[in-house]
């Protein structure tokens, strides 16, 4: 017979091991997030004092954006695009991932906060920029014509 004190420890010790791993997994996150936040602000460090300060919530944003993006990236080739569903008895079929969606979603928002970052670089400094890119920008480019 289970002992009620034995139930209640096991109960706390999974919920402490959650809280931990939900924790860890934050910090790993926001680790990560300021790297790129640090990598995107040198790359765009050519950018006007005045305009800088305007756009570093954007900075901020595009580091968020990317860090998730490449999270959701792994899942969807880990699990793919489509999923299952069904409703009611019979009705049943297969839909886009809501993992999917999002990235998509956030692809756009990307796409577009990385446009106005490019358009506050000085003329000269917006071809540098996108040479010194990981292709990016020229897909972004590529996208619009």
């Amino acid at each position: 017979m289970i002992d009620r004190d034995d139930e209640n420890y096991e109960v706390e010790v999974r919920r402490r091991e959650a809280e931990y791993d939900s924790i860890s997994s934050y910090l790993e996150k926001e680790t990560e997030i300021k790297k790129e936040k640090t990598r995107l602000k040198r790359q765009f460090s050519q950018i006007d004092k005045k305009k800088k300060n305007l756009v570093d919530t954007t900075i901020e944003d595009v580091a968020f954006l990317t860090v998730t993006m490449r999270e959701l990236r792994e899942k969807i080739m880990r699990e793919g695009t489509t999923v299952e569903y069904k409703n009611g008895e019979n009705q049943y079929g297969t839909k886009q991932s809501p993992d999917a969606q999002l990235y998509l979603q956030m692809s756009q928002k990307q796409t577009a906060a990385m446009k106005i970052l490019l358009e506050c670089l000085p003329k000269t400094e917006k071809s540098a920029a996108i040479e010194k890119s990981d292709g990016f920008e020229e897909f972004i480019n590529s996208r619009d014509e």
